[in-house]
C-alpha cells in the first residue's frame, strides 16, 4: 500500500466522521428545540396564550379579583365554603389535546406591592375548595398539595371552567395574626409521556 493511498483512506475515515458528529449535533438540538417548544409555563395575569404548532392554550382570568388573604381570621370550612371564588377558564383552541398542570404560587410582585414579603402567611393554615366544570370540589390545605390544584387533560377546542376558594382553617394558631397571603394562578403545558390523572 503507498503512503498516498493510506492518507485518502485516512481523510475519507475523518470526513465521515465529522460528517456524524455533524448530523448527532442536529439532532439533539432539534431534540432540546423541540422539548423546549413543548414544555410551556403561564402565569395569571388576566389573559395569557401557549401557541406551539397547533396547540393553543389561553388562561382567562378576566372576571375575578386578586387571589389574596389579607386580615383574614380562622373560620370553619362551612364558612370558608361560602366565599366568593376566584374563577378563570382555560381554553385550547388548537386540533390536539393537551395535558396540563394548574397550581397556585405565590404572587412575589403583589407581595412587593403591598409591602408584606416577611410576612407571608404559612401555606399549611391555607384551606381551599377547587372545582373544574361545576362538579365535585377538590378539598385541602395548600401545603399538602405544593400548591397543584388539578392535572389533566383539555381536549381540543374546549374551555374548561375553575372556580378556586380560600380561607384560613378554624384549627389556626396566632401565628396567623397580621400575615399575608397573595396568590397568582400558574398553568404549566407537559409533556404527553408525563401521567396525568383528571
Amino acid at each position: 500500500m503507498s503512503v498516498e493511498y493510506m492518507e485518502k483512506t485516512n481523510e475519507k475515515k475523518e470526513n465521515k466522521l465529522g460528517l456524524i458528529v455533524f448530523i448527532l449535533s442536529v439532532i439533539i438540538c432539534m431534540i432540546a428545540v423541540g422539548y423546549a417548544a413543548w414544555t410551556q409555563i403561564y402565569y395569571g395575569e388576566k389573559e395569557n396564550q401557549i401557541d406551539t404548532a397547533t396547540l393553543i392554550l389561553t388562561l382567562d382570568e378576566s372576571e375575578s379579583n386578586a387571589i389574596s388573604l389579607v386580615n383574614a381570621v380562622p373560620v370553619t370550612d362551612n364558612k370558608g365554603l361560602t366565599y366568593e371564588p376566584y374563577t378563570f377558564k382555560v381554553k385550547n383552541s388548537g386540533t390536539i389535546d393537551a395535558n396540563y398542570r394548574i397550581m397556585i404560587v405565590n404572587d412575589t410582585k403583589a407581595y412587593e406591592d403591598d409591602n408584606c414579603t416577611e410576612s407571608m402567611l404559612d401555606w399549611s393554615n391555607i384551606k381551599y375548595s377547587f372545582t373544574k366544570n361545576n362538579e365535585a370540589a377538590t378539598r385541602g390545605i395548600l401545603s399538602d398539595t405544593s400548591g397543584v390544584l388539578n392535572l389533566g387533560t383539555i381536549n381540543a377546542n374546549t374551555t374548561d371552567s375553575y372556580s378556586l376558594k380560600l380561607w384560613i382553617k378554624s384549627e389556626a394558631t396566632n401565628e396567623i395574626m397580621n400575615k399575608h397571603f397573595h396568590g397568582v394562578i400558574k398553568v404549566e403545558a407537559v409533556q404527553s409521556d408525563q401521567v396525568l390523572t383528571d
